[in-house]
Formats: structure tokens, C-alpha cells, sequence
């Protein structure tokens, strides 16, 4: 017999909306200040499809957005088609636009304390997931591996559920180009 609740678990999205709704409620759930989802189709240097979810601030994403970009992040650039996981906190030390980057997210309420999970979508495109929470550095790297064992299966699951809104989008994009 089928598990119907399971499956409805595991459904593919319906919307954007839906799936934010499902990032934060699962912030909330496991405890976590912010998650956040990106995903790029990159054609060349030039970014075909971007879609950025999260539980952020919205005044917080029209800062990133209008001041650094994903092409304007240090740490989100070498990320990009690569499957690695960055750890915020030891970035730090490791670029001053990063550190400028953070504590000016510290007023929107994000911490030093995250990890970003990157990953290659076959036939797609990039993926970064991100997850970030309350933490001491003398706690951080214990706190790093559970967030890791948590969301990097999440951040898996996440994409899966959003791949038919990403294809749904991209084959709307490549119409309305056709047709311009």
C-alpha cells in the first residue's frame, strides 16, 4: 500500500510561494535562523535563470541584490558549479568584502554562523543552499556538522520538489524569447 502522506511530503512544488512557505516553516521547525535557496542556469558568465528563495529579510535580499549579486560575492562565486560546502565563520578571515558582506547582514538579523552546500544540477544548472544559525565560536564547528548532516539531504530533497517549476520557467523563458 502506497504512503500517501510521504508522497505528499516529497511532492513537487505547485508554487514559489509554496516552496518558501516550506522553507520557513522548516526554519522554524528545526531551529534555524534562515535558509535560503538559490538556483542559476549560467550561460557563460551571463545568468539565463536565477531564482533565490529564502527566509531572509526582504529588505536584506533587495540589499544583496542591488549591492553584491551572487556574481558580486566572493565566497557565492567560487561556489558556482562546483559541489563543496562553505563554512561562513572560517571564511571570514578569507576576503574583506565577505566580512563587510556579513556584518552588514548582521542588521537583517543573519549570523556569521551558516554554511552554504553547492551542487551541480545535470542538465539544469548550480545550486546553493544555505543555512545559518545562532551560534558561539567555541560551539561553531560542532553546530557546522549538524547543520551539514541536516540540510545537505535537505537541500537534495529541496531541489528535487523544485525542478518542475525550474523547467516550467525555463520553457516560458525560451517561448517568450522565441516569440520576441
Amino acid at each position: 500500500m502506497k504512503d500517501v502522506i510521504a508522497e505528499a511530503l516529497h511532492a513537487p512544488f505547485r508554487s514559489f510561494e509554496e516552496a518558501t512557505r516550506y522553507l520557513e516553516q522548516t526554519a522554524m521547525l528545526s531551529g534555524v535562523r534562515h535558509l535560503s535557496y538559490w538556483f542559476l542556469n549560467l550561460d557563460g558568465n551571463r545568468a539565463e535563470d536565477v531564482v533565490w528563495l529564502s527566509t531572509y529579510d526582504p529588505a536584506y535580499m533587495s540589499l544583496y541584490m542591488a549591492e553584491y549579486t551572487p556574481f558580486g560575492d566572493p565566497g557565492f562565486v567560487d561556489m558556482i558549479g562546483q559541489n563543496v560546502v562553505t563554512d561562513w565563520y572560517a571564511s571570514l578571515g578569507t576576503n574583506p568584502k565577505f566580512h563587510e558582506m556579513l556584518s552588514r547582514a548582521r542588521r537583517f538579523g543573519i549570523t556569521e554562523f551558516g554554511v552554504s552546500i553547492a551542487f551541480n544540477s545535470p542538465g539544469l544548472g548550480s545550486v546553493v543552499f544555505s543555512a545559518s544559525t545562532d551560534s558561539e565560536p567555541e560551539t561553531w564547528a560542532a553546530t557546522r556538522d549538524v547543520l551539514i548532516q541536516r540540510f545537505e539531504p535537505f537541500a537534495n530533497e529541496f531541489h528535487d520538489r523544485m525542478r518542475p517549476l525550474l523547467t516550467f520557467n525555463r520553457r516560458d523563458s525560451l517561448e517568450l524569447s522565441l516569440a520576441g
